[in-house]
């Protein structure tokens, strides 16, 4: 048998690395043979020798240049080279060589696509993909990829029925059913998504790299359901994934597993995004409230280290816990030499703070009763209250309407400011900046001005790096209106009532809920839905907000007695803005608080707005969940809003914890059940 022969049956058994050896030999005594240079070009690609596949590619399609194989096989190499205007040329080529077959012209326009979604021809790519399939029907990675691309540009019925055909052709593709999954959590088909996810932690041979991203999506899947042993348990995996903002850092100390911390000392620190960092600190109070002078005594401590802009804030906010800054030139790189502080060196064991909740809040049941966190600073508020109160008489009411962080599936619920132009016409108001970046202020800020939006900007208050004094001017505010930043985790922190857009469906930080557990200061506005734009939901928190600043003359005093009898007389409009008035400053512990959430809730939906009625009533069941009459109003409001099953669980729900609750029997009854 010649050389190139063995080099041949080498490639087909699988022996990459004795087949370029093989094939290198051959060619030094013939180097004039194309199917030579191309076995070593295959060969020398799978055993990673990039540079010799590339260069044995070129020298084979130069002795075989009707080959079709080899122009296949040289547009693959130069696209892995990232040369992709050369690819495009060697794939333009394949696709218009005679005799190329069906199956090798679709590889052309699949790696034609390809090509042109690199270089951002999106539209282009799509019609590429589109011959490729046309031309073989059968050819599951252009579903895949045509799938992935249409799912980044958030088209999810479309990208739904590609990565759906790509995995009935090939079950196998991880990648695709991964995708495919997570279109059918963007529809909101979370059972589906789930169960493709369980598939594919199931499936012989899923890459380990699959499996973690997996696990991580199948966490927030499930929390999305409601936090639950197995939820936290999978949100461990988060460090193994492909994109993740941090990396895990590796103090020379054991982890932490939610035992007795008695004689011993806790770092917790701080990971992903700003947000991340003060949402997950809601729960540091669980541990601090435990550090009696008694436990201190016996050696325990609990030490927080965070974004070096939060340790003022939370020096103040969690006095029993030592805080300390993780300086900015502190990379998350991992490393033993993981922190510039050398107390850090003093703990016996650590966690991340984003684990916190498999240990302290556990269940959904375990968020009730949480209250305002973040305590600012006295001096500073009162100057800022000072500032405010200039103004003028009426509502103060902050407002950030986008974020540093902008991607395909959070840019939904982000906004530029002449989105907000509605709020001009609401009466008896004075917005205030809270947008932390200066350039979108500088470029955005005059041309809403210009249009009638008055909102006063603070330019000598830097709210990107000082969160000490911006928490200290949100504290003094009425209300404060957001985007998903950062802004809103402080302010909601701060217990300053905090309206929000966001995608509950989505947002696994809302717990199976339609309202955010860790906040009770927090009320969310879904983002815009099929058929929806955001200028719909900006004029539904525009009318929201004109029940609550309509009262512009002396107010009356807040009783919701009185609130009550304009409800019951059919005043609807003005019993709205009463409620809303007492929710705007009645403590979280209030009693009254929860009859007025109640009550509004009842008034929406007899108004007729059953969706705005549901995450009032939810939110009041997860802070009263033995509210029965809450339960029997939310089975209603459920009802009206088409989710005939969701409703009767509900009013199963109010005759369990009151089984003489007629209201509640009758309109089970009224379903026939």
């Amino acid at each position: 048998m010649s050389t190139l022969a063995r080099a041949h049956a080498a490639v087909t058994a699988g022996r990459m690395a004795e087949a370029a050896d093989l094939y290198r030999a051959a060619l030094a005594q013939a180097p004039d043979d194309g199917t030579g240079w191309l076995g070593l070009s295959l060969a020398a690609a799978a055993i990673g020798a990039s540079g010799e596949a590339l260069a044995a590619a070129e020298k084979a399609v130069a002795l075989l240049p009707t080959h079709a194989p080899a122009w296949a096989n040289l547009a693959e190499r130069r696209r892995q080279a990232g040369r992709m205007a050369d690819a495009g040329a060697a794939y333009a080529h394949l696709a218009a060589l005679p005799g190329a077959s069906a199956p090798l012209r679709a590889d052309a326009e699949n790696g034609l696509a390809l090509v042109a979604r690199d270089s951002g021809q999106l539209d282009v790519a799509e019609a590429h993909w589109r011959r490729a399939i046309a031309l073989d029907p059968g050819f599951a990675g252009a579903y895949a990829n045509l799938g992935k691309m249409l799912f980044d540009q958030q088209a999810m019925p479309a990208a739904l029925q590609a990565l759906t055909r790509a995995v009935t052709l090939d079950p196998a593709n991880g990648g695709a059913r991964m995708n495919l999954a997570l279109a059918h959590k963007a529809l909101e088909h979370q059972a589906t998504a789930v169960a493709e996810l369980r598939h594919l932690l199931d499936q012989p041979g899923t890459s380990e790299q699959l499996i973690h991203d997996a696990r991580f999506n199948l966490a927030r899947l499930l929390l999305l359901q409601g936090p639950g042993t197995e939820a936290w348990s999978l949100y461990e995996s988060r460090w193994k994934v492909s994109h993740f903002p941090s990396v895990r850092r590796a103090f020379p100390v054991p982890v932490w597993q939610g035992d007795s911390l008695l004689g011993r000392r806790l770092l917790l620190w701080g990971e992903q995004g700003l947000g991340d960092e003060i949402l997950f600190a809601s729960l540091v109070p669980d541990l601090a409230g435990g550090l009696t002078d008694a436990v201190r005594a016996a050696g325990t401590d609990v030490l927080l280290e965070c974004d070096h802009r939060l340790v003022p804030l939370f020096t103040r906010s969690f006095p029993p816990v030592t805080v300390i800054p993780r300086p900015p030139q502190v990379a998350l790189s991992g490393s033993r030499d993981a922190s510039a502080d050398p107390r850090a060196a003093t703990a016996t064991a650590q966690l991340p703070t984003g684990s916190l909740p498999r240990y302290c809040r556990p269940t959904l049941a375990s968020f009730k009763g949480t209250r305002p966190f973040l305590k600012p600073d006295p001096g500073r508020a009162a100057f800022w209250a000072r500032r405010v109160a200039a103004l003028g008489p009426g509502l103060k009411v902050g407002l950030c309407w986008t974020s540093g962080l902008l991607t395909a599936e959070r840019a939904i619920s982000y906004t530029t400011l002449a989105d907000w132009l509605p709020l001009a016409s609401v009466p008896g108001i004075h917005l205030v900046s809270l947008q932390y970046n200066r350039d979108i202020v500088s470029a955005e800020l005059p041309g809403a001005r210009a249009r009638g939006l008055d909102i006063t900007d603070w330019a000598d208050l830097d709210q990107r790096n000082d969160l000490d004094e911006t928490a200290a001017l949100i504290s003094t505010l009425d209300l404060v209106l957001t985007a998903p930043t950062s802004v809103g985790e402080i302010a909601a922190g701060l217990g300053v009532p905090t309206w929000r857009i966001s995608t509950p469906s989505q947002d696994w930080s809302g717990l199976g809920t339609p309202i955010r557990p860790w906040y009770p200061a927090m009320r969310i506005f879904p983002a815009a839905r099929e058929g929806e734009t955001m200028a719909d939901i900006i004029h539904r928190m525009a009318h929201a907000l004109s029940a609550l600043a309509r009262p512009t003359a002396a107010p009356t005093p807040l009783d919701l007695n009185e609130a009550l009898r304009l409800h019951q007389t059919g005043r609807l409009a003005e019993a709205e803005a009463a409620y809303r008035q007492m929710l705007a400053v009645l403590p979280p512990e209030d009693q009254a608080r929860g009859d007025a959430l109640h009550l509004l809730g009842l008034l929406l939906h007899q108004d007729g707005r059953p969706a705005e009625a549901e995450p009032l009533l939810r939110q009041l069941l997860v802070a009263e969940p033995a509210f029965f009459e809450a339960w029997n109003s939310l089975g209603a409001v459920l009802l009206a809003l088409g989710r005939r099953a969701e409703a009767a669980d509900a009013w199963r729900t109010a005759l369990r914890l009151s089984p003489n609750h007629e209201k509640a029997a009758a309109n089970l009854g009224r379903l026939g059940l």
